[in-house]
């Protein structure tokens, strides 16, 4: 017989302890993360504030976000209890021929240097632990004595299991069957649980193996006792006496039970420590049979593989030199498909933030989602000697680049935005373990710059795919056929790629230095011995490294965002800066001269502070410099990193961009995340600190001796050469393509209003929640469609800043802008730290200006206040977005800032397209009342009581117009579109009363041009619709404006 493996038994109520804490903390972390706190502390009596604790039934039962993975956890936490049911079964019928003593459960250690004072307290204490012993074994004597006499110690070891194995069942009842699903069976098994576990309690001390054993489980036996009395009287005082409060306190002796319950079956492990759980094969007539122990304590034991098989393992190594090298065609094949296998990594890397925030967005809170940035922590699992081995294997290498494509990529296909975040969740962490573990093997390499010059340019293709692609990579799960998806294409060219992997020729790939052959150890010894401070310090900087290429790297309009005023235009736009912003990055990943690094820092340092604090050309010069800095550091970076410890820094490195990512979101989303005050609009000290700790990463580890060519094999020195080579020609096409693209994006035709001849123009606002859709999809081009359809001229996108990585770094404005035609000001851009609000005009924009309305508590409000040239006449228009309904005082103040700047342009036309958060009518200090009359507006329909965000009000101008279209599921709000019509000249704008100003008329009896599209009506097409009323409402302006049949028979003349 051969022992295969073997574990301590004592591994056994340690997994129970740590998975059972974990189930339940987990449930309660998880509920007020997902802003359910205050739900689950409401019951039949009162609710928060006065509940404001919730018990562990509603905790564990009353949502789902908290119960299933408590329920998970807990249905893992079976196999460990029903194993420790067992052991402690065996231990206490079939004592040990010595029982444990103390100094074997819990070993002290009495240094050469105690005084004799300190060992006579210790006898002391011994002593009193002795006498109040004796005492409690005469007060429970009674009851044991009589009952071993009466049934027998082995029956009450049995007895003692029976009632193991209830309470567990029972347990499983109360767990399984929540409260809202059956509230007496629940009760009902959880009572019987309570019941039940006295007697376990008291049976497992009583049977224990010696006295101090008995002495330790005494306290959370006799702790657990004491909350059943003040736990009855307390729910007592909630179901009977109906007093608010009460319940929250019946709550905490309730936690405080699950605390002492899972304790006491934690000491179990002090009676275990003697054994051992085997596995044996009873086939082999050979090998060990036996289980090594050290010092009397039982070990884990794994048999260990032949010295054959070790030997034809190590001789079947596949990074071994070939005496045939692979031809050069073969070297292009194998480097197209790495640069794509780059390109799939970066698409599953980038898409992981919006697929994770979706449910943050529709929640406006933490939605326990975040969770998913966890994802990219897989490289800690290098530091385990058997994940190592299969990580850097041939096989690990190419599961993990497969799995990554087939569920970061492939998880498209289905329509449940849970399932896609699982999809790329999982994606995130394989697609990092590809990369980890060729950098692992290659150890400080010089191969280590040709594998990130691939990586990096595989970032620059995936910039060139977005931007022909409106700003979207059409390889993302949220991307399918209806949104200008490439899934199959990416799909099918992946699969191309991982069999050219699986085929490829041993040299191929990447291969450890000479003196660091990896089949010798479970750990390649590294050529350089870095200390473990450097390493930290390099984790830290890789981190903010990813971080920073993350933000800017990832999309090249992020940079001019940053940059961008408004009108008249002062800096950079789009086309075709955008494709200067590739270039750039293209030809970064070709600066690997070590004479030239110092002065690239430095370049890099000044880039970040201008980018930061310059807008226009300054800025973005700045941008271009750290863009610059940040590639061509890049595979330094990395060939240092790869020479360390991979587990910690890869791990490290990972946890520091998580951070780092988890910051940056708070500078603009601090209103919804508790304390997020401390990093309010401070982007500052992200990026400062970004700078400095990559920097400094790079500083403490530049004068390392890395392998050079002479330590590392010829097939290496060959990949090196034509990676190189290929790098060099791809990085020169590259740039070329992205700048003459970029030149040739640039727009000719002048955007044509829907009415070009009339005197006639439409004004809309949407708040458009980032670009999802309820499914989780790309909603651009459907919202492309609505406002084709609907013929809006102007119209107002609110939340609408995406570049930052929680949106995936879009520009949600390109689609519309591009396909329709249309002039677009982005408004404040991310540095500003608010939502988003953008103006896209068929008409020429003369003049913008962007704002940032007062905000002392809540999220920063965004404004553009712009003139407009609409047919000869300057028009304003003015896009708002405020906080929300928890911020009285900040929108009472933006909405006095919006209504000063109206006022003070009193004798313009103009149209305020806005988020208000108010009922209409509503008084000061509400912003309805502010805004109508501070600013000297009208509301575009006075009856319409249905609106509380979107409002669209005018001056100066004659309303036409006015519908709102239902969103389907686009967004969480409608789409208003308000119709206009210029004054005639000498003719000014003046409504008598509001009966004049709101006097409706019907469709038939308004010229054409006045129309609104009438396919929405009834039940309308793609789920859009006419809402509140049957369709839109038409206004006709006093006789005295002479415009009353303006357009009539299409003429363009009143």
């Amino acid at each position: 017989m051969t022992t295969l493996c073997s574990i301590p038994a004592g591994w056994i109520p340690r997994a129970h302890t740590v998975i059972a804490y974990t189930a339940f903390s987990s449930a309660l972390f998880i509920g007020w993360l997902s802003g359910l706190w205050k739900d689950l502390c409401i019951n039949a009596v009162a609710r928060w504030p006065v509940e404001w604790f919730p018990s562990v039934s509603a905790t564990i039962g009353d949502h789902a976000s908290p119960r299933a993975p408590f329920q998970i956890l807990i249905a893992l936490c079976a196999t460990p209890r029903f194993l420790l049911l067992l052991l402690q079964w065996l231990v206490h019928r079939y004592p040990p021929s010595r029982p444990p003593k103390s100094s074997d459960t819990c070993p002290t250690s009495e240094g050469s240097g105690a005084t004799s004072a300190l060992k006579e307290a210790r006898v002391r204490t011994r002593s009193v632990d002795h006498k109040l012993e004796k005492e409690i074994e005469e007060v429970l004597a009674p009851v044991d004595d009589p009952l071993r006499v009466e049934i027998g110690s082995k029956a009450l070891v049995d007895i003692e299991l029976f009632v193991g194995i209830a309470r567990t069942f029972c347990c499983g009842g109360w767990v399984y069957i929540t409260s809202r699903d059956h509230h007496d069976l629940h009760d009902l098994f959880m009572i019987l649980y309570l019941i039940l576990t006295l007697p376990w309690m008291y049976l497992s001390t009583q049977n224990s193996l010696n006295a101090t054993i008995k002495r330790k489980r005494r306290i959370p036996f006799f702790g657990f006792m004491s909350m059943i009395p003040p736990l009855i009287w307390l729910y007592y005082r909630h179901s009977v006496m109906h007093i608010p409060g009460a319940y929250t306190y019946y709550s905490l002796f309730e936690w405080s039970l699950v605390v002492w319950d899972v304790a006491f079956d934690a000491l179990a492990v002090l009676e275990l420590g003697h054994l051992q759980i085997a596995i044996i094969d009873t086939s082999s007539s050979t090998g060990k049979g036996f289980i090594p122990t050290q010092n009397g304590t039982t070990n884990f034991y794994l048999v260990k593989s032949s010295p054959i098989a070790q030997k034809q393992e190590l001789g079947a190594d596949w990074t071994a030199e070939i005496h045939s090298p692979s031809p050069k065609w073969r070297h292009f094949v194998a480097y197209v498909s790495d640069v794509y296998w780059s390109v799939c990594f970066w698409t599953v890397f980038t898409s992981l933030g919006f697929q994770l925030f979706y449910w943050s967005i529709w929640k406006l809170a933490l939605a326990g989602s975040e969770l998913a940035l966890l994802a990219n922590l897989s490289g800690f699992l290098l530091s385990n000697k058997t994940a190592y081995r299969y990580i850097t294997s041939r096989s690990g290498l190419l599961h993990h680049r497969a799995v990554a494509v087939i569920c970061g990529m492939g998880c498209y296909l289905f329509p449940w935005p849970a399932v896609r975040l699982v999809g790329v969740s999982v994606g995130t962490w394989t697609g990092w373990l590809a990369l980890f573990g060729s950098w692992a093997r290659l150890k400080g390499s010089e191969e280590m710059i040709a594998e990130a010059q691939i990586i990096a340019l595989g970032l620059a293709i995936t910039l060139l795919i977005k931007y022909a692609n409106h700003s979207t990579n059409p390889l993302w799960a949220i991307s399918h056929a209806a949104s200008g998806g490439w899934n199959k294409t990416g799909l099918l060219l992946a699969a191309i790629s991982m069999t050219e992997y699986a085929q490829r020729p041993v040299d191929l790939y990447p291969a450890s230095p000479l003196s660091s052959h990896p089949g010798k150890k479970d750990h390649a010894s590294p050529l350089v011995v870095i200390p473990e401070f450097r390493q930290r310090i390099v984790a830290v900087g890789l981190g903010s490294l990813i971080h920073l290429i993350q933000t800017f790297g990832t999309d090249a309009g992020t940079i001019l965002s940053w940059t961008w005023t408004g009108y008249p235009i002062r800096g950079p736009t789009l086309h075709p800066f955008a494709g200067i912003v590739i270039s750039v990055i293209s030809l970064g990943i070709l600066n690997q001269s070590r004479a030239t690094r110092d002065v690239s820092t430095i370049c890099g340092a000044i880039g970040a502070v201008t980018l930061y604090r310059y807008p226009d050309w300054i800025g973005f010069f700045g941008g271009l410099l750290l863009a610059f800095y940040l590639m061509s550091i890049f595979p330094t970076y990395l060939r240092i990193a790869s020479a360390c410890d991979p587990g910690p820094v890869f791990g490290y490195a990972l946890v520091t961009k998580i951070l780092l990512d988890v910051i940056s979101v708070i500078t603009a989303a601090y209103a919804f995340v508790p304390m997020g005050w401390i990093f309010r609009e401070r982007t500052d000290l992200v990026l400062g600190f970004c700078m400095v700790s990559t920097i400094l990463g790079w500083f403490v580890s530049k004068d390392l001796e890395l392998p050079g060519r002479n330590s590392i094999p010829l097939r290496s020195q060959r990949r090196i050469q034509s990676t190189k080579r290929y790098t060099i020609i791809s990085s020169m096409i590259l740039s070329i393509i992205s700048v003459g693209y970029s030149y040739s994006k640039i727009p000719i035709d002048k955007p044509i209003p829907y009415y070009p001849d009339h005197k006639i123009f439409s004004g809309g606002i949407w708040t458009v929640h980032f670009g999802l859709d309820k499914e989780g999809r790309d909603s651009q081009w459907r919202m492309m469609q609505l406002i084709k359809e609907m013929q809006v001229d102007v119209i107002g996108l609110l939340e609408s800043d995406l570049h930052r990585f929680v949106y995936g770094n879009r520009d949600l404005s390109r689609v519309i802008s591009e396909e329709l035609g249309y002039y677009v000001d982005l408004g404040p851009g991310p540095n500003k730290h608010t939502w988003g609000a953008a103006l896209l005009s068929k008409y020429p924009i003369i003049n913008s200006t962007h704002h940032l309305l007062p905000s002392p508590h809540g999220e920063l409000a965004p404004a553009i206040h712009a003139t407009l040239d609409i047919h000869g006449q300057k028009v304003n228009i003015m896009v708002s977005h405020n906080g929300q309904e928890e911020d009285l005082l900040d929108r009472e103040l933006q909405t006095t800032e919006i209504a000063r700047l109206l006022r003070e342009t009193e004798n313009t036309p103009t149209v305020f397209l806005g988020y208000l958060v108010t009922r209409p009518g509503d008084l000061r200090p509400w912003p309805y009342q502010i805004l109508m009359e501070d600013g000297r507006m009208w509301d575009i329909e006075i009856e319409d009581r249905r609106r509380w965000c979107e409002y669209i009000a005018f001056r100066g101008l004659w309303r036409i117009a006015y519908a709102r279209v239902h969103e389907s599921d686009i967004s969480d709000t409608e789409l208003q579109v308000g119709k206009f019509m210029l004054p005639k000249a000498g003719h000014p704008v003046h409504y008598q009363s509001n009966q004049e100003l709101y006097w409706h008329i019907g469709e038939a009896d308004v010229p054409e041009p006045w129309h609104m599209p009438s396919m929405f009506r009834g039940n309308g097409t793609r789920g859009h619709q006419y809402v509140v009323w049957d369709g839109p409402l038409y206004y006709l302006p006093p006789a005295r404006s002479g415009m009353q049949r303006y357009g009539q028979h299409w003429s363009v003349y009143p």
